[in-house]
């Protein structure tokens, strides 16, 4: 049983149209031991449900395994987004970065623009 430590969900729109919830898990990174010839490695369980079942991602150590299976997640949901999907911050209309690398969204000029106003005042020196 996979012990996730990590979890966050995505909006998505599919090149159909049909909206639907992206739940992104990261399991607990963990080292594969030394076996014969080969020395031992590190892993980490990684899911993007449901465009991509579980997978182990695989490193030098579990450091990288982690940082690796962050990435399988980018990859996954840029060429998701390459192949005409849309992918957006949970229960808004508005994209992800998918270059950040928190996942934040975009600004929405929206918002900003319909946002009232406020007049900052400084103090003269």
């Amino acid at each position: 049983m996979t012990k996730w430590i990590a979890e966050t969900a995505f909006d998505c729109i599919d090149p159909k149209g049909k909206r639907f919830r992206a739940v992104a898990r990261i399991g607990l990174p963990t080292t594969v031991p030394r076996q014969g010839k080969f020395s031992a490695y590190g892993r980490c369980a990684v899911m993007v449900e449901p465009l991509v079942s579980e997978r182990a991602a695989g490193g030098n150590d579990q450091f990288q395994a982690l940082c690796l299976a962050l990435d399988m997640i980018r990859k996954t949901l840029k060429t998701f987004a390459a192949q005409g999907g849309r992918v957006f911050f949970p229960q808004t209309d508005t994209p992800i970065d998918l270059d950040d690398p928190s996942f934040c969204p975009y600004l929405d000029l929206r918002q900003l623009q319909n946002h009232n106003k406020k007049h900052v005042t400084r103090k003269s020196r």
